[in-house]
């Protein structure tokens, strides 16, 4: 008898045969609903030990954070499609990009397959299995990447002969009845050993030491509560003469309304002599003798004292049903400890445990079909399989690639992969020539000036700050204040004499071109932001060398280039070394007529770029830095 149709439905065996393979490792069952299944008589739901298990993954700290974070470490994982050989071991990531697309389908894209990675991690971790389910996937996968959703058996069940699944609110809710050829439900669970159809996890094996847990915090709320309720009890002898109020009864009742007065009147007001004066009362000579022996007596047991050991011992046995190294699970609580032991060799295969059983589950219950459906002719050859780089990025990882980059042996992709980076985030190939560029431009600061670099890096034209031309300086670049100054010199010895009237008159040239040059604003912006600048750096080069480094080897260097012997420093280093050097940019932002936060930030900027870059200051580089910041004319208008 043939099935019925329903509006939805769950896939149904292939009508063909695949060839005989070695096997992916795992345990996978695509359900199939037709009159001769075994489905048929399957009890849909949760075992009483998932049950329980789901139980105390929800009141037990430890075990909730555990399992979360196997989680958390499936979902950064990347699916892709491989083949296999003969004896089904991975060859790669395949060319076919018809094949490739494939591993957008399944599980939905985005936050949504992030979710679904997630909630299959956690659900393999506590009860054993998932439910993986494809509403409408069987139908047209592509158009169904958004109705892939993850359940545990607690969501489906049996109406007659059909099953239903309930929905999670976020992919509509109410219950969707499965039906055959229209919708995918797939079965992914850890084998039990004893019964290979039941699911197995750690935590079926720790529900004993996860009951402990919970019993033990249990006592721990008790103790609380006794020692919240009662102080205990003090037997005391006759004869004790308590202080008390006039009005007041005798005795222990009289004495103990006296002290609740003046323990309110010290709380209200601790200045009051009664807060500071001790309470005091008589005990005749005789019961002297004897005062050592009053002591109170507590209602709380000897076992209070054991609780915080005996509950560390049954973390510890759930860490070891979760075969994780006993030094690593007694640092639950500190999340940096536990990431930098995932991201260990020994952290990525405990995670591909769980990323295998699931990429062997939609490689048989989707991706194997689908491709039969494409007319693939062997789909045995091919298998989702997952790429776990994202969970072994880490800085020493990264470091190490990039020092094997540096000597060429390893390529550009393989570096980026390293840092946890998709090959698409890489640069093309004009993003890559503005970056050498910018580096040659860092190592030689006169390529600025240059046209075409200007143009390449996208800047606006910038011209040279350096003194201007001045008539003391022909084509040729000869100084006419020399030789023609002076008496000729025949070649034999130097003409002491004639060259120092060469070198007062080249002086005197320049500083009558300097007189005569036109004081433009921007000059004069130019060069205040050039003292301010220079004025940091050698404060900063004064923190930054050392008294015996200035003295010795670096004692004909100026303060202001210093910072460029010691090296790079970090943000934080520059603005420390930096401080106070800004005080007086509020008088010349006033005098030149500038926003005195925009002229702070600007040469701030500048000058720190320079710290973390470990630069030289070049006063090229300030005026392209002070044209950008105005299109061009610096801060002060043309």
């Amino acid at each position: 008898m043939a099935l019925r149709r329903q509006r939805s439905t769950v896939i149904t065996k292939p009508d063909f045969e695949y060839p005989e393979r070695t096997a992916l490792a795992g345990a996978t069952a695509v359900v199939d609903l037709g009159e001769s299944s075994s489905w048929r008589t399957w009890k849909f739901g949760n075992r009483d030990w998932q049950t329980e298990a789901w139980r105390l993954y929800d009141i037990v700290p430890e075990h909730h954070f555990l399992t979360g974070r196997i989680g958390d470490s499936v979902a950064q994982a990347r699916l892709y499609v491989t083949e296999v050989d003969a004896t089904g071991e991975e060859t790669g990531e395949v060319d076919d990009e018809a094949i490739r697309r494939l591993a957008a389908v399944p599980l939905g894209t985005g936050s949504q397959r992030d979710d679904c990675l997630r909630l299959a991690g956690i659900d393999l971790a506590v009860g054993g299995e998932c439910w993986i389910v494809g509403e409408g996937a069987a139908t047209n996968p592509e158009k169904a990447e958004g109705s892939w959703f993850v359940v545990t058996g607690a969501a489906l069940g049996r109406v007659g002969n059909d099953v239903t699944v309930r929905r999670p609110q976020q992919r509509g809710g109410s219950k969707l009845v499965l039906a055959d050829g229209v919708d995918i439900l797939i079965r992914c669970w850890r084998p039990h050993p004893n019964d290979t159809d039941q699911a197995d996890s750690f935590t079926r094996s720790a529900i004993v030491p996860l009951r402990e847990i919970e019993l033990l915090t249990k006592r721990e709320f008790a103790e609380l509560d006794s020692r919240l309720t009662g102080a205990g009890l003090m037997f005391l002898p006759e004869g004790v003469d308590f202080p008390r109020g006039v009005d007041d009864p005798a005795g222990l009742t009289g004495f103990m309304a006296y002290m609740q007065r003046v323990v309110a009147a010290s709380m209200q007001d601790q200045s009051t002599a009664s807060a500071m004066v001790p309470i005091m009362a008589t005990i005749p000579d005789h019961l002297l003798e004897h005062i050592d022996k009053i002591k109170p007596m507590t209602f709380w047991s000897e076992l209070s004292a054991e609780i915080t050991p005996m509950k560390d011992k049954a973390i510890d046995r759930l860490g070891a049903s979760a075969e994780i190294p006993a030094d690593v699970m007694s640092k639950i609580g500190d999340t940096n400890h536990w990431s930098g032991w995932l991201i260990t060799e020994e952290g990525i295969r405990w995670i591909q445990g769980y990323l295998g059983l699931i990429a062997d589950a939609l490689t048989r219950g989707f991706l194997r079909p689908e491709l039969a459906s494409m007319g693939v002719a062997d789909p045995e050859k091919y298998a989702f399989a997952f790429n776990t780089s994202a969970l072994a990025a880490r800085p020493n990882r990264l470091d190490e690639a990039l020092q094997l980059h540096d000597r060429f042996l390893i390529s550009d992709e393989e570096a980026v992969k390293a840092g946890a980076f998709s090959p698409e985030q890489m640069p093309t190939v004009q993003e890559r020539a503005a970056q050498i560029l910018l580096k040659l431009v860092t190592a030689q600061p006169d390529l600025i000036l240059d046209p075409a670099v200007q143009t390449a890096l996208g800047l606006p034209q910038v011209r040279s700050v350096g003194l201007p031309a001045t008539a003391d300086q022909n084509t040729d670049g000869q100084d006419p204040g020399g030789p023609s100054n002076g008496p000729p010199n025949n070649g034999d010895a130097p003409d002491d004499a004639g060259s120092a009237r060469a070198i007062t008159a080249a002086l005197d040239n320049r500083i009558m071109a300097l007189a005569a040059a036109p004081l433009t604003p921007e000059r004069v912006f130019n060069s205040a932001a050039k003292l301010l600048v220079l004025r940091a750096l050698e404060l900063a080069g004064g923190r930054l060398a050392t008294p015996a480094e200035r003295r010795g080897r670096w004692h004909d260097v100026p303060r202001h280039e210093l910072h460029a012997k010691v090296g790079r420093v970090t943000p934080d280093k520059a603005a420390q070394v930096t401080d106070g050097a800004w005080t007086h940019v509020a008088l010349v932002a006033s005098d030149l007529g500038v926003d005195p936060g925009d002229l702070h930030r600007l040469l701030s900027g500048y000058v720190n770029e320079l710290l973390t870059r470990g630069m030289p200051h070049h006063d090229d580089l300030l005026f392209a830095a002070l044209s950008i910041a105005n299109r061009g004319n610096g801060l002060v208008a043309a």
